[in-house]
């Protein structure tokens, strides 16, 4: 339950007389019974259809100055908040400059023969954006809320969770919150060699460009400023092939232990990730409770799209979970990826990888590697169809039979010898 508090703003001039024909423009709260401190809006008026701007400032009823006239309460024109409220004179200061703001768009819609609310919301939303929205992910936020409608789920879900995950994390690890002028060739280089350290595929990091590219395009038509050079970033395809674990490696792998405990314990949560395919994002949000009652299945929603999905606990997943008690000793994703280097380089996993510009195994391994291993078991050693595999990891079939299917060449060779 709330009640309305209108607080009426009147007019002497000549010029706004004119203007606000028909119309008011009034400060108002709406004053929740269990609440103390409420929003106080400027609400515009016209032809009884009505719209609210929020000052972004909350008060309480006894710290403005209300005033009676013909029975209804209003407020002090000049000085909305008195003596009660902390800081009152800057704050309606601001106010004011505020009121005055919503005022001059009004005249400006009056100049367009438009003062209907929506015009006026919509003038000032456009100043709005192009004065606040800077950051990279305040642009998805924006883009988001005002294309929801004309864009696919799938597409949403490429900006909302895919290209915020990956900006969000790049921006932890740069210390920095990217802005949408930042988007120059020095950022683009940085962002994909991060993207490339991240172990993500060509033609990933050409998607995670596009989709920067689109949002900017997106935020132009709503007269946001970007740098105009992210238009120029190259998005590269490549057709080369995936590398990941052999199912050789990964038995060497599990006998294998590294001198140090911690490195034998990212080891360890190395081996979880491939044998059960988790991405990072969600292998980082593990907890018992995702475990099923029967223990046979990790049951969640994938932060990158969403979808549910329901993970078989391979008997090797569950010594795993089992030896930490299901509280999996995972660190920050820089430093595992780190580790993974470190404990392969220091179990001498050398073999050649010649997609890689012939880089070593261990030189070039990071935590999606053993998501890429998890489909290849599951296909090759497994015998799982694409979209038996697809059901479990979300990874479309197309993909799975392009990259993986018969993919492992030792696997392939111990089947011809039998």
């Amino acid at each position: 339950m709330f009640v309305f508090y209108p607080i009426y703003h009147y007019f002497t001039t000549a010029i706004t007389t004119a203007i606000l024909k028909h119309m008011t423009l009034n400060f108002f709260i709406q004053k929740h019974q269990n609440r103390l401190n409420n929003v106080l809006y400027l609400r515009y008026d016209h032809n009884g259809l009505k719209v609210l701007f929020s000052t972004k400032t909350t008060v309480e009823s006894n710290q403005l100055n209300w005033i009676t006239n013909q029975g209804r309460k209003k407020i002090n024109n000049t000085k909305p908040l008195n003596k009660k409220y902390i800081g009152h004179h800057s704050v309606n200061k601001d106010l004011n400059e505020q009121y005055s703001h919503i005022l001059e768009i009004i005249y400006d819609a009056k100049k367009l023969g438009d003062l209907h609310p929506n015009t006026v919301k919509r003038i000032y939303e456009r100043i709005h954006s192009q004065s606040e929205v800077q950051t990279i992910i305040e642009g998805i936020d924006v883009m988001i809320s005002k294309y929801r409608n004309e864009l696919s789920e799938s597409t949403i879900k490429n900006y909302d969770n895919n290209l915020r995950y990956n900006i969000t994390t790049y921006n932890t690890l740069r210390k920095k919150d990217h802005k949408l002028l930042d988007l120059n060739k020095k950022f683009e280089l940085d962002f994909k060699k991060f993207l490339t350290d991240q172990g993500k595929a060509t033609s990933t990091i050409g998607n995670q460009i596009r989709y920067l590219k689109s949002l900017c395009a997106k935020l132009k038509e709503l007269d946001i400023e970007v740098n105009e050079a992210v238009f120029s970033f190259a998005r590269s395809n490549s057709n080369k092939s995936i590398f990941y674990i052999s199912e050789a490696e990964l038995k060497r792998l599990r006998k294998s232990n590294p001198k140090s405990k911690k490195l034998q314990e990212q080891k360890d949560i190395f081996i979880f990730q491939c044998y059960t395919g988790f991405r990072i994002s969600d292998l980082n949000r593990f907890t018992i409770h995702m475990v099923s009652e029967d223990r046979r299945f990790i049951k969640t929603r994938a932060y990158k799209t969403d979808e549910k999905i329901n993970i078989p606990i391979l008997p090797e997943a569950f010594n795993i979970l089992e030896k930490y008690n299901f509280k999996l000793p995972f660190i920050a994703e820089q430093k595992y990826n780190k580790a993974i280097k470190t404990f392969l380089k220091e179990l001498k996993f050398d073999r050649i990888i010649k997609s890689e510009n012939a880089a070593l195994l261990h030189e070039v391994c990071t935590s999606h590697t053993a998501r890429k291993t998890f489909h290849s078991y599951a296909i090759n050693t497994l015998n799982l169809s694409a979209t038996e595999v697809s059901k479990i990891t979300g990874t479309s079939p197309e993909t799975i039979i392009k990259h993986y299917a018969g993919a492992d060449i030792e696997e392939i060779a111990n089947k011809m010898r039998r």
